[in-house]
């Protein structure tokens, strides 16, 4: 599985490569419906490589950790934001951190690339599951020895995609697509690289119906 990851990337990489070339190309006044087209792709290339990642993910989930370095997840949660946002923008959903966080008030001795992983899960597995028109909270906080980054959503939300129905519109049908990639399985990898980073996953469904998922870590012992 791993080997098949890593050969993925491979044409995933030229793939984004030959987009960001055509976008380059594209002449002033090129029709909206193109502009999009190639967007899309853009987006759809970014979900393939984190799927890519998580079969590499999946292949190690009975590994170990790489050495720990500091990792600012306010920070990380910012990049992690930054990497979703079209998938996100493409699903009609807000995502957005949480405006009262400062760098570097949340820190943690971490794997950086398997912390990197498992927010960009976390966060995609929200995306996955918001229904449009929705939004999406990042948040970071740490209590003691143990430090969280929490997806919740901003206003009542169900953590269910239904089909669309027979001659819905294009767009409907989009989005659709959009969120089933991945269904469960960002959940599952953001769980798998939790572990490898001896901390957890909890998930809490709330009175309102909305849900809450939330990444814990552990903070590094003061000095």
């Amino acid at each position: 599985m791993a080997v098949m990851a890593h050969d993925l990337n491979n044409p995933i990489a030229a793939l984004i490569t030959n987009l960001s070339f055509l976008e380059s190309t594209l002449a002033p006044g090129t029709s909206a419906e193109t502009n999009e087209a190639l967007a899309d792709a853009q987006m759809l290339c970014d979900v393939l490589r984190r799927l890519a990642g998580n079969i590499d993910l999946v292949a190690r989930r009975g590994g170990h950790a790489g050495a720990p370095s500091a990792c600012d997840l306010v920070l990380f949660g910012r990049e992690a934001i930054g990497r979703l946002g079209k998938q996100a923008e493409a699903a009609e959903v807000e995502l957005a951190l949480d405006p009262a966080l400062r760098h570097g008030e949340v820190i943690v001795r971490c794997d950086r690339a398997l912390c990197a992983r498992a927010i960009d899960n976390l966060i995609a597995f929200g995306i996955e599951r918001a229904t449009p028109r929705t939004g999406l909270v990042v948040s970071a906080t740490q209590d003691g020895a143990e430090a969280r980054v929490e997806v919740r959503y901003a206003s009542r939300s169900q953590l269910t995609v239904d089909p669309p129905p027979t001659g819905a519109p294009p767009a409907q049908r989009r989005r659709y697509i959009q969120a089933a990639y991945g269904r469960g399985l960002s959940l599952y990898c953001a769980r798998i690289a939790a572990t490898l980073l001896g901390g957890r996953l909890d998930t809490t469904h709330e009175a309102d119906g909305r849900a809450r998922l939330c990444l814990v870590a552990s903070c590094p012992e003061e000095r």
